[in-house]
């Protein structure tokens, strides 16, 4: 481990304890904090506030601030500065690799800067669709999601209606969503979501110190329906579901419908489930999916294409669905 050098003004014995409260604070992830060995400048700087205000008895008001810390704890080897590209690429965005042990070559997981740049964020999209090993595609953009309060039925609908890809074109807007920062070459995006509709998240454990909030494979493979183009676009959203059909859980799959609520989206499913001959019928998914076609037999009801925001050729009549 590096000496602990300090800032010459502070005593080390000062000294020492912030560190050790630091390492100790640091040591592993959790739920709050899921990446405590990556950092964006602006967390970290509230980390040290928080420890300095929890240790103010012993390193009194006369501990130097956040920025005078972290610069310290560069010049000592326990901080490596990460650079990534600005959105616009003119400038750069900086993390912090905060390992007492590790090396600055050490390599960086790409979804650990995702998971750093917002720690109550949910990784979603092709992001998550690549963690699941559901394509042989690499990624080509990834996505973290803001959870917004869920809006009503009707406008949920309504959006969909107005985030097709025409209409994202016709608006001049980005369909992948905010782009946030550029990592090799690989753009990273900010979403915002109604949290009603992502009914799937869990944290899974990459290593000790990085675990990920991501949706669940089984809502990962409904996003691939309800947002293709964030999830890589037709070929893979197709591939997701050819490959996930046999990983996923039936049962949650229909535990996430439930609480979804929207025919739209079951739909989709009983077409796509038709159209790769996945037989679920003896599943709570099955039972669900059968009691919603057999309403649909006795509706007249639009038809949808099965990805939404594309276009396709063949009918399926029993779910009124377009497929390729």
């Amino acid at each position: 481990m590096q000496s602990m050098q300090r800032p010459t003004q502070i005593p080390m014995d000062r000294w020492e304890v912030f560190l050790r409260t630091l390492a100790e604070r640091v040591s592993s992830a959790s739920e709050k904090n899921p990446t405590p060995r990556c950092w964006k400048p602006s967390t970290l700087s509230n980390e040290i506030a928080a420890i300095t205000k929890a240790k103010q008895e012993v390193l009194r008001t006369t501990f130097p601030p956040a920025h005078a810390v972290i610069d310290q704890l560069k010049r000592i080897g326990w901080i490596h500065p990460i650079k990534t590209q600005s959105p616009d690429g003119t400038g750069s965005v900086e993390f912090l690799l905060l390992d007492m042990e590790a090396g600055k070559d050490d390599p960086i997981y790409p979804l650990e800067l995702l998971q750093a740049y917002l720690p109550d964020g949910v990784v979603s999209f092709f992001s998550a669709i690549t963690y699941y090993g559901l394509t042989t595609q690499i990624a080509a953009h990834h996505h973290i999601a803001r959870l917004s309060a869920p809006r009503t039925k009707a406008i949920q609908e309504a959006g969909e209606t107005k985030e097709t890809e025409p209409a994202r074109k016709a608006s001049g807007r980005n369909p992948l969503g905010t782009e946030i920062f550029r990592f090799e070459d690989i753009a990273y995006y900010l979403n915002r979501r109604d949290a009603s509709l992502v009914a799937g998240i869990q944290f899974r454990v990459v290593t000790p110190r990085c675990w990920l909030r991501i949706t669940t494979l089984e809502q990962t493979l409904l996003d691939a329906l309800m947002q293709p183009v964030r999830c890589g676009g037709e070929a893979v959203a197709l591939e997701a579901w050819e490959t996930g059909v046999k990983q996923m859980d039936a049962d949650r799959m229909g535990e996430h419908l439930a609480k979804i609520q929207r025919e739209d989206l079951e739909r989709r499913v009983g077409g796509m489930l038709e159209m790769i001959g996945a037989d679920v019928a003896a599943t709570s998914l099955g039972q669900r999916l059968s009691v919603v076609r057999n309403r649909l037999a006795a509706q007249n009801v639009p038809e949808i294409p099965l990805l939404n925001g594309f276009q396709f050729p063949e009918l399926n009549q029993a779910w009124q669905v377009r497929t390729p």
